[in-house]
């Protein structure tokens, strides 16, 4: 895990076509994001020998490592809405255990400041860090990387397009504490990590976006901005160190703030090739295929989410007689399950399998592994799939995961962990794996199509 913190990566962002049919349609474009551990951004950095290699054993208990900490909060197109990236969005960085799967550089204010920001469908506050002090994070040697990294700190003085949100103002979802209507607006966000929370003071400023068609036509979004002046618990140390950007449900979010200004629809898309070199993007204003799967999202208390009803699962073709309620969130890289539903799914998927089951290792947190049987090459696993509320389903392309030894040998492990920690389903990027993800919160569905995500 020590190895594992000194992992700096940066992902590339390649502004690529979803296919002919959708570029024909819509001219639309949306961003390639290459995994923490994949080959080309290892070479870049030159960071073979600092991270863990490429689907080994300690690969996967990084990741899933990375789960329990931090989980803590998070086709041809049907709109004519342009979507959006971030202005100049070449580039973007993720880092091992802090926090969140991906980060994206981002432009606040006049003149232009970048950000590294965590990227959370589980959150929805924007938010940078911003007269805090002593306790910002300004380079990320400070937590734990080998060479320096400089970031920057939002300060609204130095903004000519800044300006501080009242407690008056309808934005203000603080306003109970206010000390009076002409103060400035102060909020608190609270995060399900024990301690974990950002405090401060909310403005207005511009983020600046870059439309994704052929004329790349600058735009600049006024937008709800948290002044992060206090954070704590994982925020501080690991999870956010530079700001987060909230892709949830509420008005504050990002995509609630765009779609209000009409500079695109109130949906976006985001699509995940394997975990073990995922490519994903991420569009703004995608509101998918015309034909794709879907089912309704649904209302949850007391914040909404990204939530779904499963109402059945099916294991090798056989009803496993499951009902549950689920997130789905494409920042966890596992899925994970409370009980009963654990126990019943991986028995049946136990029954079905004929490889030895390996003994539980304390040192793994996956409890479904197993050895392929000597001379074979090929792994036969029981298809598993979800059915939705309204019939829509998904098979899980990728449910497992292979380990290859120096003699050939393998390992396999069924993806899914225990929901001990979390009390709560989640339905993690692992599963996600081969679609696109359609976040729709016009219509509030969640939609899917099948994509290689290229």
């Amino acid at each position: 895990m020590v190895v594992a913190r000194q992992v700096f990566v940066l992902l590339s962002l390649l502004v690529v076509c979803w296919g002919l049919e959708r570029c024909e349609a819509s001219g639309k474009f949306s961003f390639e994001v290459h995994h923490m551990f994949s080959d080309r951004v290892k070479q870049s950095l030159g960071l073979d020998d600092l991270v863990p290699e490429k689907g080994s054993l300690e690969y996967f208990k990084v990741l899933a490592q990375r789960d329990r900490l931090i989980r803590g909060r998070g086709l041809a197109s049907n709109n004519e809405e342009t979507p959006i990236t971030f202005m100049r969005g070449n580039r973007t960085i993720s880092i091992d255990l802090l926090g969140f799967l991906h980060y994206a550089n981002v432009s606040v204010g006049t003149p232009a400041t970048w950000f590294l920001v965590a990227l959370d469908t589980g959150s929805d506050l924007f938010w940078l860090p911003c007269n805090c002090g002593s306790t910002c994070i300004r380079d990320l040697k400070e937590v734990g990387l080998s060479q320096s990294r400089p970031l920057n700190l939002y300060s609204p003085n130095t903004s000519s397009t800044s300006s501080s949100i009242r407690c008056s103002d309808d934005r203000c979802f603080g306003s109970s504490r206010c000390s009076s209507p002409a103060s400035s607006c102060p909020y608190q966000i609270q995060y399900l990590s024990k301690d974990t929370f950002t405090t401060g003071t909310l403005f207005e400023d511009v983020l600046h976006l870059v439309t994704e068609d052929e004329g790349l036509e600058p735009v600049k979004a006024n937008i709800t901005l948290g002044c992060g002046k206090n954070q704590t618990g994982f925020l501080q140390s690991s999870a956010a160190v530079n700001g987060l950007l909230g892709l949830g449900l509420k008005d504050y979010s990002v995509p609630s703030i765009l779609a209000k200004a009409k500079i695109t629809a109130n949906s976006f898309s985001m699509c995940f090739g394997n975990i073990i070199d995922v490519v994903g993007r991420i569009s703004f204003g995608d509101k998918g295929y015309t034909d794709q799967m879907e089912t309704p999202l649904l209302p949850t208390e007391p914040s909404p989410t990204y939530a779904v009803s499963v109402t059945e699962v099916s294991v090798g073709g056989d009803a496993v007689g499951v009902q549950l309620l689920a997130l789905f969130d494409t920042g966890t890289s596992f899925t994970h399950l409370l009980e009963p539903e654990y126990g019943l799914i991986t028995k049946a998927f136990d029954d079905h399998v004929t490889d030895k089951r390996r003994p539980i290792d304390p040192e793994l947190p996956f409890e479904f592994c197993y050895d392929l049987s000597p001379n074979k090459t090929t792994i036969l696993f029981p298809r598993v799939a979800m059915t939705f509320e309204g019939g829509s389903q998904m098979f899980l392309r990728n449910p497992l995961f292979i380990v290859w030894n120096e003699d050939n040998s393998a390992m396999y492990c069924l993806g899914i962990l225990k929901s001990v920690d979390f009390k709560i389903n989640i339905i993690g990027q692992n599963f996600m794996s081969g679609y696109r993800i359609v976040f729709d919160r016009e219509r509030m569905i969640l939609g899917w199509k099948r994509s290689d995500c290229k």
